[in-house]
């Protein structure tokens, strides 16, 4: 078990970034679609398709490989310590700074990619609109689970196995994120 878990330390070394895009890809995907077929319960013909390409655009570009220069490289530069102190500074950097103002901006411009509302001129105000409209309930439900996760992660996760640690309680904070999404689809439709 010490081989493999050296051989795996190894490899993240030598490609981070590889591994950080690929897991969080596979994560967003899964927790998007195991969401939606079984909290949602719908067949893999009733699948959301742009819900889940948003997710897996998102995850990709942004919590891999955004997420991986962001924690692994600025905020190592910005704070290179492991300490208590240092980690709340970047847990705090994360959870108020980058995540109200970065990461879920980021979203919803995909999502507004995806839904096509660019195209037809309209997505800032679909970005507007979501964000206005959901970041209060999202930012509850990230912080209850992000707070403490991303300072154990700052904390005590060496700096190559962080994307990974991130994907990990990532699939679980994406199950939570995929579900209030479609909870706010849902709203959004029974206006119309």
């Amino acid at each position: 078990m010490a081989s493999l878990f050296s051989r795996a330390s190894d490899a993240l070394r030598q490609r981070p970034m590889l591994f950080a895009c690929a897991s969080a890809t596979a994560q967003t995907f899964t927790a998007d679609v195991l969401v939606q077929t079984t909290l949602e319960q719908r067949r893999l013909e009733q699948l959301d398709l742009r819900r889940t390409a948003a997710f897996t655009l998102f995850g990709g570009a942004w919590v891999g490989c955004g997420q991986y220069l962001l924690f692994c490289k600025l905020f190592e530069a910005l704070i290179p310590a492991t300490t208590v102190v240092a980690s709340v500074g970047k847990m705090a950097l994360d959870q108020f700074v980058h995540v109200p103002f970065v990461y879920f901006p980021i979203y919803f411009s995909v999502d507004a990619w995806v839904q096509g509302a660019a195209a037809r001129g309209e997505g800032a105000a679909h970005v507007k609109r979501k964000y206005t409209g959901e970041v209060v309930d999202l930012l509850k439900a990230n912080w209850s689970i992000w707070v403490p996760a991303s300072f154990v992660g700052f904390r005590f996760v060496p700096t190559h196995w962080r994307i990974p640690y991130v994907s990990c309680v990532s699939f679980c904070w994406n199950c939570v994120f995929s579900r209030l999404q479609g909870q706010f689809r849902a709203r959004e439709a029974a206006k119309k």
